[in-house]
């Protein structure tokens, strides 16, 4: 039987959806219900696997996606709880080792970011002028390079939750070490995918598929359905 997309319940709330349907060209669409207008940069490389599947390969030098701030206002979150979800391959020798793969964020003052780090670790952070800190975040480690993932990550009240998969294998919770999280200020910046808040630097070299975001913290039981289902993923 075919499950129409609002019928499948994790889906439910969810504001970015980016299948990769297109296969060629500069634009790839939102399939949630806000539409996100995304648009590439410097022409990252539709890329089939094996498998029949299509990617974006990211030259880790200058390639990028974005959807402009006022056409994302849903994605600025401060006080909501969030996950993030979507296939990632870090692959070795990129540019820089600090490397964005989702954000919405202004350096020390607002906004959220996702990046990886050349020792395998991945970060989730909130930027905040006010408060204690500028930054509050939390990690996980063991994330190889030339791997494929699937990865989710939660932020719930004052503390997050990094989950992982991999093809053929299971999908789980992982270690996660978190601060106390502090409420992101409210950001006036871009969403970027594969880069930094200005697109100048910390550019994703490898592969995604599928980044999700929602406005609510997914359950593990929730993640491992989506994980399971595959939908033509692998």
């Amino acid at each position: 039987m075919t499950l129409h997309y609002d019928s499948v319940g994790y889906n439910r709330e969810i504001v970015l959806d980016l299948p990769l349907r297109e296969a060629t060209g500069g634009i790839t669409q939102d399939v949630a219900k806000p539409h996100h207008p995304m648009t590439m940069f410097n022409t990252p490389t539709w890329t089939q696997l094996g498998s029949g599947l299509w990617v974006l390969t990211m030259d880790g030098v200058n390639q990028y996606l974005r959807c402009v701030a006022a056409s994302c206002a849903d994605l600025d979150f401060t006080t909501t709880d969030y996950t993030i979800a979507g296939w990632i391959y870090l692959a070795t020798g990129g540019a820089s080792q600090s490397q964005d793969l989702v954000s919405r964020f202004s350096l020390d003052s607002s906004g959220w970011e996702l990046y990886s780090y050349v020792n395998g670790i991945i970060t989730m952070r909130h930027h905040h002028a006010a408060g204690a800190t500028a930054r509050t975040a939390f990690y996980s480690s063991n994330w190889a390079f030339n791997t494929w993932y699937f990865l989710m990550v939660t932020r719930s009240g004052t503390s997050g939750q990094f989950y992982r998969g991999t093809p053929g294998g299971t999908f789980g919770a992982v270690t996660t070490v978190s601060s106390v999280l502090i409420d992101p200020q409210t950001c006036p910046s871009n969403l970027y995918i594969s880069c930094n808040n200005g697109a100048s630097s910390n550019f994703h070299k490898g592969m995604w598929r599928r980044w999700r975001v929602w406005p609510r913290a997914l359950t593990l039981d929730e993640g491992r359905q989506m994980f399971e289902r595959k939908e033509g993923w692998f």
